[in-house]
């Protein structure tokens, strides 16, 4: 569990979760829906690029930095409303499940795996199905008044959120679970004294 605390993409995480948490909890304040709204993205983003190395690692902090850039612009024009809100949440969403299926695509392409990769799967695919919902919430949403008369139910559709947040939640526990109590993998010899160094 020690090793855990050195792991940055797990405390950015961690602080991800604390300030959904915080989000869902006080949802009366309207500053702290704002600034989880400005940061939520950013932050996963962040995880995104600390969990990988070389030239994904640098795009992803290249996404992060533009994506701020155009929120700052965004709201420096419009304000704060639930336009630039939406807007905001609509762009950070596709980012988000575009980097992790590109992360759970790579985790399958990949013949062996580590401790930290086999951990990263259960994040991004708690991502994948927390964001995906969250998805599908909205486009209901938005075509509750539709002329093809779509049932929306506002009731059902908090539950739904909660229950995929509930969900997302328990499936990133059990993948950062996985990493604290996994014991560290060792390659056995084929003969005593054998080495491929020696070779």
């Amino acid at each position: 569990m020690k090793k855990m605390r050195q792991v940055n993409t797990y405390w950015v995480i961690g602080i991800y979760w604390l300030f959904n948490g915080l989000t869902n909890w006080l949802s009366l304040n309207q500053l702290i829906k704002y600034f989880y709204t400005f940061t939520e993205t950013p932050l996963l983003l962040l995880a995104f690029a600390f969990a990988c190395k070389g030239r994904m690692r640098r795009q992803l902090l290249w996404v992060m930095v533009g994506f701020m850039v155009g929120e700052t612009i965004l709201l420096v024009l419009r304000g704060w409303n639930n336009t630039s809100c939406a807007i905001i949440t609509g762009a950070g969403l596709l980012l988000v499940l575009t980097y992790s299926i590109a992360g759970l695509w790579k985790y399958l392409t990949q013949m062996e795996h580590s401790r930290f990769e086999d951990s990263m799967v259960y994040i991004y695919a708690a991502l994948l199905f927390g964001y995906g919902s969250f998805l599908i919430i909205c486009i209901f949403a938005h075509y509750r008044t539709g002329p093809t008369g779509i049932t929306y139910n506002e009731t059902d559709s908090f539950l739904l959120y909660y229950i995929s947040l509930l969900l997302s939640a328990l499936v990133t526990s059990a993948g950062l679970g996985s990493y604290g109590f996994q014991k560290k993998r060792t390659r056995r010899r084929i003969f005593p004294g054998y080495s491929s160094s020696s070779s």
